[in-house]
């Protein structure tokens, strides 16, 4: 018997947590940001969507409607989304700022924000930024475990909760193709670097 892919199951997201994370580590040792990312894990294995610049609230509200496509036409079985970000994270006596933008605090904290979701579950993993003296990148902190549960945000909800129709994965397509994008394998391998 065959066994059905988009079947829950509870590895993929921890999967492509460890994907993203070495996808991110690469980007970070070799150009010291890692751009905004999407990374759908399909039958045909990993795909990635990367804008060309995110400006503006309105080239990153165009780039989550693109991921929204991205996922339906390649089928995802699961979707992260990895993006640079500054983080406010609760005191000691577990009160957290929300008045304050985390960009506009003094207690700010650089991570990598991982955004993971799947037909039926989301989680978000933080990867603390760690810097030299000289501000240059050293390595990833702790991250801690996924944090499962709804996200919400211009870049939740970027799954389908069902598997789309083959006549919405071609519509998909299409309107990929009518907006300039491509698939171009740069054959990606982290473990190389």
């Amino acid at each position: 018997m065959k066994r059905n892919r988009r079947e829950h199951d509870p590895g993929r997201l921890e999967t492509l947590a460890a994907q993203a994370q070495d996808y991110a580590l690469h980007m970070m040792r070799t150009t010291g940001s890692v751009p905004p990312t999407v990374i759908a894990d399909t039958n045909d294995g990993y795909v990635f969507c990367m804008p060309t610049g995110l400006t503006d609230d309105a080239a990153k509200d165009r780039f989550a409607e693109v991921a929204r496509l991205f996922a339906v036409a390649h089928e995802a079985n699961a979707l992260v989304m990895i993006a640079e970000a500054w983080a406010r994270l609760p005191d000691a006596s577990g009160h957290l700022d929300t008045e304050t933008p985390p960009s506009e605090s003094p207690d700010r904290k650089e991570v990598v924000v991982l955004m993971l979701e799947d037909h039926s579950r989301n989680a978000t993993c933080m990867l603390p930024i760690l810097r030299g003296e000289s501000g240059a990148f050293t390595a990833f902190g702790d991250s801690g475990p996924m944090h499962f549960g709804e996200s919400v945000g211009r870049f939740a909800g970027l799954m389908p909760r069902n598997k789309p129709s083959r006549r919405e994965a071609a519509q998909a397509k299409a309107t990929l193709l009518s907006l300039g994008m491509c698939i171009v394998n740069r054959g990606f391998d982290p473990t190389m670097n």
